[in-house]
């Protein structure tokens, strides 16, 4: 059926809504187009409408006419509409593999992922994540998958990084594409490829990576080599490019080699360490025991060559040593644990003092390195050597974090509290305090996997969990957060250890925080997050901080109103009070936190809120 006699009436009917009525009598062309309209009025009532309508446009008194014509187009469009299809030529085909799935997802649906992906400007990242955690179907449509695959090179480096964690947690889908287009001479979108295919595919890689090494240059080929490092099978290859690459890329070769356990790789270890003491920090991921042991007598010796220079340390050693210090990082070979167990004997003669070249407590910096080496090694043989540690001096605080750790690590939770409560209970002082500090300041709890877990890097709880954090034996006891409420300066730890899903726990941080806030500076976001838990007893703090420090300015105090849940008229009045305590300093002969013109401006703006 020829619709076009259709569209020409439409046409025609929209520029008289246009031209106006008045020239409806000489308009030729919207006669013709009726006449063309009538085969079409007489295959089917709803065009033969439209033809009636028409006739009775053009016949009708011009005072009639605006009416008629305005529900003859009204009619028009709607039949128009329904005769709307959308096609392409041709005969179908199945997508290509790895450009993504068909998902029943409009345009609407899809398109603030889109413009998150390809667009400009900051909000980005946040976007893209809310997205990938509620919706990550999203991503494996075709629409959307090379859009995330270009993404790896976005000028916003976090955004990249965020793009290259969700193709690793789409599976092997992506691989094609991630494949096709690849370029060994690329750039930083490149590298991206390399490590997310390395981690989707694993040790399957290999023969795609040995490859593409000998195109590849600059980031690109430090990528592939740090992937080689993923299989045991590369060992030889490794062990040949750490001859003859240079620079950088021999230090990627190093940190790839640092993954490996052959016999070959640790003689070639010992020898790298002989020759070049520094490179003991490329094993600091290494969980061998022939790196642990290494690493061990790495940094007794340089302890031991801080005594012999009179207890002076310069910044060159400093340095030194936390190359070694981080090479010690969850290190648990008997080797390791004698080493520990030296350095308490140390710290206990009284040998290890501050330097007097560098204003460090050396002493209580080791005892930090072994609470970081149990953070990251999780359930170990470091857990019994804490308990250890501390069994021998329980009355004194040095080692009672780390005992207490590693009981949560590996005890009962009822257990753990009923052993380690009687030592902090009784008064949460600074020292009692800090231990729980160092305790529970890595715990978090994993909504994800519905328990409580540690991280040695608080970034990854933060951005990203993964497997480098460790679960819990056992959720833990209810009755810690009675001392944990204690400690002051403690929110943001508070925040991690409660569940979302607890509210007797919501409300006592909620009462924690407010607290904080009313006793310490504060940020915009604190007070939004007690608005956002329900908090309503906002009446009365800004008078009770004020008189408390008197240190709010008009700006800090406009922060505060405006983060809460007050309505305008509620704001104004609590303004309206500050400004008494104003003028009270006034007459006092102090200086007013700020003029009273601004007070009033704000006021008449609050106020107008309710009026608006």
């Amino acid at each position: 059926m020829n619709l076009q006699p259709l569209y020409d009436v439409k046409s025609r009917l929209e520029q008289a809504a246009i031209a106006g009525t008045g020239l409806l009598a000489e308009d030729f062309r919207l006669r013709r187009a009726g006449e063309e309209l009538k085969p079409l009025a007489a295959a089917s009532p709803v065009f033969g409408k439209i033809h009636q309508g028409l006739t009775g446009l053009l016949a009708a008194p011009r005072a009639e006419q605006g009416g008629l014509l305005l529900d003859l187009l009204a009619l028009t469009d709607a039949v128009v509409y329904t005769q709307g299809v959308s096609r392409a030529d041709g005969a179908l085909e199945p997508l290509p593999p790895g450009c993504g799935v068909y998902l029943p997802l409009s345009y609407s649906q899809l398109n603030p992922l889109l413009a998150a992906l390809t667009g400009k400007g900051g909000g980005r990242q946040s976007q893209v994540k809310d997205i990938w955690e509620a919706q990550p179907a999203f991503f494996e449509d075709y629409r959307v998958l090379p859009a995330l695959i270009s993404g790896l090179g976005d000028s916003y480096g976090e955004l990249a990084e965020l793009n290259a964690q969700i193709l690793k947690g789409l599976g092997p889908a992506p691989l094609p594409l991630l494949k096709e287009g690849f370029d060994p001479a690329g750039k930083k979108d490149m590298a991206r490829r390399v490590e997310v295919i390395s981690a989707i595919e694993g040790a399957a890689a290999t023969p795609w990576l040995r490859e593409v090494l000998p195109q590849s240059k600059k980031s690109v080929r430090a990528a592939v080599i740090e992937a080689l490092g993923e299989n045991p099978e590369n060992a030889s290859l490794l062990l040949e490019l750490a001859k003859t690459e240079r620079g950088a890329q021999r230090e990627t070769v190093l940190w790839a080699l640092a993954k490996q356990d052959r016999e070959a790789v640790r003689d070639f270890w010992t020898a790298e360490v002989a020759e070049n003491p520094a490179h003991i920090m490329f094993l600091k991921h290494s969980r061998t025991d022939w790196a642990s042991d290494l690493a061990a007598a790495a940094l007794r010796r340089e302890i031991e060559t801080f005594f012999d220079r009179g207890n002076s340390i310069t910044p060159e050693d400093r340095l030194r040593l936390n190359q070694v210090r981080w090479a010690c990082t969850g290190k648990t070979s008997p080797a390791m644990l004698d080493c520990w167990r030296w350095m308490d004997s140390v710290l206990n003669s009284g040998e290890l003092t501050q330097g007097a070249s560098h204003l460090v407590s050396l002493s209580g910096e080791i005892v930090n390195w072994l609470l970081d080496s149990l953070y990251a090694a999780g359930p170990s043989p470091l857990c019994d050597l804490c308990r250890e540690l501390w069994d021998k001096n329980r009355d004194h605080t040095r080692y009672l974090p780390h005992a207490l750790l590693a009981a949560l690590i590996t005890r009962p939770a009822a257990e753990v509290y009923e052993t380690f409560s009687p030592y902090l209970e009784r008064s949460v002082g600074v020292r009692k305090a800090s231990a729980l500090k160092d305790a529970f300041g890595h715990i978090f709890w994993d909504k994800q996997s519905g328990c409580y877990r540690i991280s040695h890097n608080l970034y990854d709880i933060l951005v990203w969990t993964d497997s480098r954090t460790t679960a819990l034996a056992e959720p833990l006891d209810r009755r810690w957060f009675g001392l944990l409420f204690k400690i002051p300066d403690f929110t943001n730890a508070l925040r991690r250890l409660i569940p979302p899903e607890d509210p007797e726990l919501c409300d006592k941080l909620a009462v924690y925080q407010y607290r904080a806030i009313l006793n310490s500076h504060f940020l915009r976001e604190d007070v939004e997050f007690l608005r956002d838990h329900g908090w309503t007893k906002w009446q009365g703090f800004l008078d009770r901080k004020v008189r408390r420090d008197g240190s709010l300015t008009v700006y800090a105090v406009a922060n505060y109103l405006n983060a809460t849940s007050l309505t305008g008229p509620e704001k104004a009045e609590e303004l309206l009070h500050l400004e008494k305590i104003v003028q009270e300093q006034h007459a006092a002969n102090k200086r007013p936190l700020w003029p009273a013109a601004s007070v009033q401006k704000q006021i008449a703006a609050w106020n107008a809120e309710c009026t608006g």
